[in-house]
């Protein structure tokens, strides 16, 4: 990985203002591609005589840190498009699980996230465990109480 990211250093430049890469031989923007269903973009990178997708916001981590990420990076603003280095940080994988913007969608039966029926009345699951209520909105303010977030 220290080859790829060599390699990196000699090939981009990156500009920390607009989180932009550049092409350090023909000076152009890397737009980076769409690579799976998550919408994080990708640059193709060579090594070894083989073709590797590396994920843009790793890459800015890599060039400004000199290491790549042990960990998962977080956008903080939530956008995937913005990898300025100060939108950028290290998290673990359940904290970057509480990030996101919408954890559950609303239940078609109670119009609110997180909150489904029961026999017994309704539950709500939070951080793997169950809790039953027979209020859904009492059950909702318990949900938002124990720290899930909801936008």
């Amino acid at each position: 990985m220290q080859e790829l990211l060599m390699r990196m250093k000699k090939n981009y430049t990156y500009d920390a203002a607009t989180g932009r890469l550049t092409s350090s031989r023909y000076g152009r923007a890397i737009r980076g591609k769409k690579r799976g269903r998550r919408g994080y973009l990708c640059v193709l990178c060579s090594l070894d005589k083989r073709q590797v997708f590396v994920l843009l916001h790793h890459t800015v981590w890599a060039l400004c840190k000199g290491c790549w990420p042990t960990q998962q990076i977080d956008h903080i603003n939530g956008d995937k498009h913005d990898n300025r280095i100060e939108n950028l940080r290290e998290v673990s994988g359940s904290e970057n699980n509480l990030n996101m913007l919408y954890p559950w969608k609303p239940n078609a039966k109670t119009g609110l996230p997180g909150v489904a029926p029961n026999h017994a009345g309704f539950k709500i699951k939070s951080h793997q465990k169950y809790f039953f209520l027979y209020n859904p909105y009492e059950a909702f303010f318990h949900l938002t109480l124990i720290g899930r977030r909801f936008k």
